[in-house]
């Protein structure tokens, strides 16, 4: 089942850290494992408490979906 989240449900902090998360993924080096912890790290500090699980699983997805690729 796919979510169809609009972009104003998602809080201004999660969206900041997905797009700096998404931008390492696809522009960096880094390996994408020290990406999600990073950015999970983050959520953790300054998101809220569902943050957290929330920025690991969309960072997740698209990792995935780029290894099928």
């Amino acid at each position: 089942m796919k979510a169809e989240w609009k972009l104003e449900r998602i809080s201004k902090v999660n969206i900041a850290i997905l797009k700096l998360a998404i931008y390492e993924l696809n522009y960096t080096d880094i390996p994408f494992k020290v990406v999600i912890n990073e950015a999970v790290e983050l959520a953790k500090k300054y998101g809220e408490e569902t943050s957290k699980t929330f920025v690991n699983g969309i960072l997740a997805s698209i990792v995935k979906n780029r290894e099928e690729c």
